[in-house]
């Protein structure tokens, strides 16, 4: 009775029901698993031997061929010849010749020895005892053999010296015919064994090398193995086999050396190869067996507790869902849980609504599109009089705040991290300047620094140099981060802001002449160069900073040091003035190499050196780090990160149409060719790929949310010409923008 009552609980029916589909679907995948497995295992294996075999062939003919071409560049030996031909006994030549025979042989270690046999004059030269007659030659085996004419000279063949076995071949004058002078090579086969074998062979394979007779040439020797092993192959029609000995079966593999008639027979135990399957199979229904046990507990425990809690949940959705009147609440609990789940899928769209319509993203956009186009668009100076601190503002000015050590200062923070101290820089000085009489808007441009643009009713720029003094003792204060900041000059709502945001982050490096930290403004930099000396005169640094960004260190160096050469005979001051905007191009352009970060004023550092060849010494090693960091490997987590810091200087600069991979590599301090290796490592996807479709994605979500035309939208985007903006449009989406609008745009609509 007790057990009818267990059986008809709801949860414990679930349970059963549940296990019972999960054992009759998982047994059946299991058993299939298993066997596909062990099929694709045992083709692999099969195709990886067979692999094995046919390099090992390729291997074997090319050392073999390069042995022949060794013998025959001996035989052609002017000295070798000389001897052969010389009628009178010459000891200059026989000195000769055994001399060339010792530069042959050093230079050839598979080659064991060596015969110059002339049976005209009955002699023979024996690279290990020297010239000796017919008579007293110690191979008379090989002297028969090269007496009794063969046409087959210019093959290798097994022949026993000494006691041992070697692999010999003859090379005649005339290979057609018979001759009176011939080489002969005798060749190691431990050596050539070991040449061929040693980083193939292994414990568990057996491979020999097999004559057209089913003699063992190369190779272990095993008599039984060897006869099965040359009867299989004779029978067998395909180039892999199987070998049944009375307590073994071999599975072979055997390819071919046409040049000898050979055959290379690549054996292995089947029970090696099928041992892992056994055993991955094993450990499969091992496992299957554990899983199906903690899946069934799971059910067990999961129905049990989710079924027991239906009523309780539908209890506590009725005190959040407003009851209509009484037959709303004579509702079945399951319905309950329905409106419940309607409830919140309708907050969550509403909740997601309202994620999309966040204003410091809209805000960032708009002036994101202002700085990198120039001059804001009609949309953005709509938004930027109505929605910003800026409206009122006669005047603006730009300013950047460049992070010190940036490199440092990413190895210091993760780059949720940065992210946050960005926005916590641009909080505070927005908060110190608005203290003023001045509004300011920042914006995280991505990368090393920020962008603020201020506004004001008149040009006090030194209130607005006290504010920002204020503004980067704060940051240093509060977050630890020292920066560099540059101010412009004042401008109204109609200049070019690209030029100028590009003018004052570069005025940013002027930090690098003294090392002060101070407030720069443009006239610093036009006073800076004011003193720059003529292109005449002028140290070249464009080729060096390319093959430095190339990783190319010797090039660099050639090149410093040419540019070196112009400056060792002019006066002090001139020569100073020289190294110091030398110096300053190169600290400018690598700025964030942590090499470089250290270094906190040129002067300081020109004083630093007595003399102009220590100077060098100094740039030199520099230059030479800085090649080398352009393609240094990365950890993962800090290739990730660098990654997502290229994906959000990309979001931040789609608008400009300017932006290219060389230009995010300049920005990272890397390689073009690092920047495409390390984006596609990471994402699967090119750069150039990732901008576009980045691009695309921008354009069409305007196309939904905004009424500006398609040409508008594609120069907001970044798009340089119609025709190109299209062509990838109509790629990326098989539609035209008008299409996508016209479908898309209706559908958000309905929503």
């Amino acid at each position: 009775m007790k057990i009818k009552t267990f059986l008809q609980k709801t949860y414990f029916r679930t349970f059963l029901l549940l296990t019972t589909v999960l054992i009759c679907s998982m047994i059946p995948f299991v058993y299939f698993l298993s066997a596909e497995f062990a099929k694709y295992t045992m083709l692999e294996v099969r195709s990886n031997s067979q692999n094995e075999v046919n390099n090992l062939a390729s291997k074997t003919e090319m050392i073999l061929g390069n042995l022949k071409a060794y013998g025959l560049s001996m035989y052609a030996d002017q000295n070798i010849q000389n001897w052969f031909f010389n009628t009178s006994k010459d000891p200059l030549v026989d000195h000769a010749a055994l001399v060339a025979q010792s530069n042959f042989m050093s230079t050839e270690p598979l080659i064991q020895r060596s015969y110059l046999i002339n049976l005209k004059q009955s002699l023979v030269v024996d690279s290990k005892v020297g010239i000796v007659r017919f008579e007293s030659f110690a191979d008379q085996g090989m002297l028969e053999r090269v007496k009794s004419f063969r046409r087959q000279y210019l093959h290798f063949f097994d022949h026993p010296t000494d006691g041992s076995n070697c692999l010999a071949l003859i090379l005649p004058a005339t290979p057609e015919k018979p001759s009176d002078f011939y080489l002969v090579l005798l060749i190691d086969k431990p050596q050539l064994s070991k040449l061929l074998f040693g980083q193939t062979i292994s414990s568990e394979q057996d491979i020999r090398i097999l004559d057209e007779d089913g003699l063992v040439l190369l190779g272990a020797s095993n008599s039984a193995l060897d006869e099965q092993l040359y009867q299989a192959r004779r029978e067998a029609q395909d180039s892999d086999f199987q070998v049944r000995l009375p307590h073994q079966t071999w599975f072979v593999n055997t390819a071919e050396l046409t040049t000898e008639n050979w055959s290379i027979y690549y054996s292995t135990e089947y029970h090696i190869l099928t041992r892992h399957i056994s055993s991955y199979q094993q450990k499969l229904i091992t496992y299957t067996l554990l899983l199906l046990g903690i899946v069934s507990a799971l059910f067990f425990w999961s129905s049990r507790r989710s079924l027991r809690s239906i009523t309780f949940m539908s209890e506590k959705l009725k005190n959040k869902i407003a009851v209509a009147n009484s037959a709303s609440d004579a509702k079945p609990d399951i319905q309950w849980i329905n409106d419940g789940i309607d409830m919140l899928l309708n907050n969550v769209e509403q909740l997601h609504a309202s994620m999309r319509d966040q204003s410091d993203l809209v805000r960032s956009e708009f002036l994101a599109q202002w700085m990198l186009h120039g001059s804001p668009g009609t949309q953005s100076y709509e938004y930027i009089q109505t929605r910003t601190k800026l409206a009122s503002c006669k005047v603006l000015f730009l300013a950047v705040l460049r992070i010190e050590a940036y490199t440092v200062f990413c190895e210091r923070y993760d780059f949720p991290s940065r992210k946050l101290i960005k926005y916590a820089i641009r909080n505070i000085s927005e908060e110190v300047i608005g203290a003023g009489s001045y509004a300011a808007e920042g914006l995280d441009m991505g990368g090393d620094h920020l962008i603020l643009v201020i506004g004001g009713h008149e040009s006090g720029e030194l209130q607005l140099q006290r504010l920002l003094e204020e503004a980067h003792n704060q940051v240093a204060r509060i977050l630890r981060v020292d920066t560099t900041v540059a101010i412009s000059n004042a401008y109204d709502f109609g200049a070019n802001f690209r030029n100028v945001y590009d003018h004052i982050y570069e005025l940013t490096m002027l930090r690098f002449l003294d090392g002060e930290k101070q407030i720069f403004l443009e006239s610093d930099y036009e006073e800076f160069m004011a003193g720059y000396p003529s292109a005449s005169e002028a140290l070249e640094t464009a080729e060096i900073i390319k093959a430095i960004r190339r990783g190319r260190a010797e090039t660099a160096v050639v090149l410093l040091r040419q540019q070196m050469k112009h400056i060792h005979e002019l006066p002090y001051r001139d020569c100073k003035l020289n190294l110091t905007y030398f110096t300053y191009d190169l600290l400018k352009n690598f700025n964030k190499s942590s090499v470089l970060h250290e270094i906190s004023s040129i002067h300081q550092l020109l004083e630093r050196y007595s003399t102009l060849s220590e100077f060098q010494a100094w740039l030199e090693d520099i230059v030479t780090t800085l090649a080398s960091e352009t393609e240094v490997p990365k950890s993962s987590n800090r290739k990730e990160e660098i990654v997502l810091e290229i994906k959000e200087y990309v979001d931040n600069h789609l608008q400009d149409a300017q932006l290219s991979i060389e230009q995010v590599a300049d920005n990272f301090s890397f390689s073009v060719s690092y920047i495409r290796q390390l984006f596609k490592e990471i994402m699967n996807a090119s750069l150039s790929e990732y901008i576009l479709q980045e691009r695309i994605e921008r354009v069409k979500e305007k196309l939904v949310s905004s009424q500006l035309s398609v040409l508008e939208i594609a120069d907001q985007c970044g798009f340089i010409s119609k025709g190109h903006f299209f062509s990838a449009f109509k790629k990326f989406t098989n539609l035209t923008p008008k299409q996508y609008r016209e479908i898309h745009g209706d559908s958000a609509i309905s929503r």
